[in-house]
């Protein structure tokens, strides 16, 4: 019966340890998540906010003019968020990615640039949807596809003047 008794004190001190334990790791475990969690969210806060400075969708560039005036000659370079639209293919239809960059001269003309995305957008995709595939192959097709995007969005874009429309990616998902 003393051996009975011995392993039920045992059995107890082994669970009030074990319970112990628990408790101490749950103390010092859950003070290291919390502190964390909250790291990663004052990251990710602060991430955002950095990015909302950086991430502005246009870049200026000035250089040195080439003219005998000697004045600055500005470049901006505003980009397109990407778009993806079909594209017609002999077995059907296929999906193109790409993302543009448009070339401007004056600083002012960025705000009405953005006022004209919409119709930007409605332009190069109703465009591109008539395209087929063979169309855009190669250098040529891309080509010819840069310099009728070029003269359509100054069109919609009249007085501001697109000076050019650079490719940042194309791709033509062929099934």
């Amino acid at each position: 019966m003393a051996e009975f008794d011995e392993l039920e004190k045992q059995e107890e001190d082994d669970e009030l340890t074990s319970k112990v334990s628990k408790k101490k790791i749950l103390l010092f475990l859950l003070p290291v998540l919390i502190a964390i969690g909250i790291a990663v969210g004052l990251y990710h806060t602060f991430q955002s906010s950095f990015n909302e400075t950086k991430g502005l969708p246009y870049n200026i560039i000035e250089q040195d003019g080439n003219n005998t005036s000697g004045e600055k000659q500005t470049l901006i370079f505003y980009d397109l968020p990407e778009i993806e639209t079909s594209v017609k293919n002999i077995n059907g239809k296929s999906k193109a990615k790409f993302k543009l960059s448009i070339e401007l001269t004056n600083k002012e003309d960025i705000s009405k640039i953005e006022a004209l995305l919409p119709r930007f957008y409605d332009i190069i995709l109703s465009h591109i949807q008539e395209l087929r595939t063979d169309e855009v192959n190669g250098a040529e097709g891309l080509y010819w596809l840069k310099e009728e995007l070029l003269y359509r969005l100054n069109l919609a874009a009249m007085p501001i003047k697109i000076s050019n429309i650079n490719f940042k990616y194309f791709d033509i998902d062929k099934k």
